[in-house]
């Protein structure tokens, strides 16, 4: 009987580990929106993945500096955003349908939190958030987190979110962060529950919450 040779086996899986991670970067590439204002691609419509890896220990400050960590998530769901505050368009949008979703939920709004986690620390300061987490539209009682680069990092590595700076053509010091569109339901005892995508509306979001907060799925 023929046997691979172990330096063809060992080519081979190299090769085959290769193929693996290019399209592992695809996939992110693709979930990506550009907030220069044009969107690299629109992503897929709301769905229940089930439990999922999503979360878990950071370590940022709040819009006033005080120190926040995971524990600040327990005790009621939240909906969370990763985002930042010179987004021209993007974050806004989802930001606004947030407001609106809260504003659909009447009473039951008042019993989720709302995060903004920042994913351009070297900006966003908690002076700046404090001022950007009241914009009109947006969800009463949002909160910004933002931190030092690393910090940031720890708390997109908890998330499994993916950004990354973009130079503005025509300028040597400006600069976009490219991020993923996803907004991410979290439960009461900081547990993945659901994700909201570019597609979804404010009612997806309202109905989707009133229903985790009746029967805890």
């Amino acid at each position: 009987m023929w046997r691979c040779p172990i330096w063809l086996t060992r080519k081979l899986t190299h090769m085959f580990r290769s193929i693996l991670v290019m399209a592992l970067v695809s996939i992110l590439s693709l979930s990506l929106t550009a907030c220069s204002g044009e969107k690299t691609a629109r992503s897929g419509s709301t769905t229940s993945v089930g439990t999922a890896d999503i979360g878990g220990a950071f370590t940022l400050v709040d819009e006033t500096g005080a120190v926040v960590t995971e524990a600040e998530l327990l005790g009621q769901p939240h909906l969370i955003y990763f985002g930042f505050s010179y987004c021209p368009d993007v974050c806004p949008t989802a930001l606004q349908k947030l407001g609106a979703a809260q504003e659909m939920m009447g009473k039951q709004g008042g019993d989720v939190g709302y995060i903004l986690f920042s994913v351009d620390p070297e900006r966003d300061t908690p002076e700046s958030l404090k001022l950007y987490v009241t914009a009109n539209g947006f969800p009463d009682g949002l909160r910004g987190f933002t931190g030092t680069v690393q910090q940031v990092e720890v708390a997109k590595a908890a998330y499994k979110v993916f950004s990354r700076k973009t130079p503005l053509e025509g300028s040597a010091a400006d600069y976009t962060v490219d991020h993923q569109d996803l907004i991410f339901l979290m439960s009461a005892d900081g547990k993945f529950v659901d994700y909201f995508s570019t597609r979804s509306t404010p009612a997806d979001i309202s109905q989707r919450v009133i229903y985790h907060l009746k029967s805890g799925k």
